[in-house]
């Protein structure tokens, strides 16, 4: 009797062992099969977007050539500038004849470049001359003539890389200055232009501008000299 049911108590323990193992298999082939699905289910609804096609992925020209113009306002290197001038070279019509208020700003921002007379700065606004038209080059221009307040030999030495031999750029001001305080300003060049010129040695190219420069100057003056003795004469005029 007792060996009987210590067999009975065996054949129990198998059973149970196997149903258990039965149920283990079920369990896993439920999760595999699960796993699967839920994969089959989640690739299914994803669409895999060319990057070219992806509108996040898209860049807009203007934007990036105003990022490079902050971005060589900190770093003025010269990668930064042959990249934007090739992104305003491949969209001509970024830009027309009239003046764009958002260039000018941060054109403008770059005060502390000349400041700091920085020389890919020269190149760069060469380049802008250049690709630029109408009322933008002229505001190109207009921040150029700043340097000859900061420092005259400096702008005549890049400014000389121009075509604008004749120095047509000499009576122009980046600022709005009052029209009574310009011919003081005008003086202040035509002073510094002969400090310049009166050092020993001197590009010939150089020397050529700068007394192109002095010339223009003085015409501007005498001009408003003129003027501003007609004017004196005809107030101490009685009626």
């Amino acid at each position: 009797m007792k060996y009987v049911v210590i067999v009975a108590i065996v054949v129990l323990f198998v059973r149970i062992d196997f149903w258990l193992g039965l149920f283990d298999r079920a369990s896993e082939n439920f999760s595999a099969n699960n796993d699967e699905a839920t994969t089959v289910e989640i690739n299914s609804g994803r669409e895999t977007i060319p990057i070219g096609k992806d509108s996040n992925f898209k860049t807009d020209p203007r934007a990036t050539f105003f990022s490079l113009l902050e971005y060589f306002r900190i770093s003025p290197i010269a990668e930064t500038r042959e990249r934007a001038i090739n992104i305003l070279k491949t969209n001509p019509k970024m830009f027309d004849q009239k003046l764009d208020k958002q260039l000018e700003s941060q054109i403008f921002r770059w005060r502390d470049l000349l400041n700091n007379n920085e020389p890919e700065l020269v190149n760069f606004l060469l380049d802008l001359m250049t690709v630029l038209q109408g009322e933008n080059q002229i505001m190109i221009n207009k921040f150029f003539s700043l340097w000859m307040e900061i420092d005259m030999e400096k702008f005549i030495k890049a400014y000389s890389r121009t075509k604008d031999t004749n120095c047509m750029i000499a009576t122009t001001f980046g600022d709005n200055i009052p029209e009574e305080e310009k011919i003081n300003l005008y003086f202040d060049r035509e002073t510094d232009l002969k400090i310049f010129l009166n050092k020993e040695k001197i590009d010939p190219v150089h020397r050529a501008l700068a007394n192109s420069c002095l010339l223009v100057l003085g015409v501007q003056i005498s001009k408003m000299t003129n003027e501003s003795n007609v004017t004196t004469d005809n107030e101490g005029v009685s009626p």
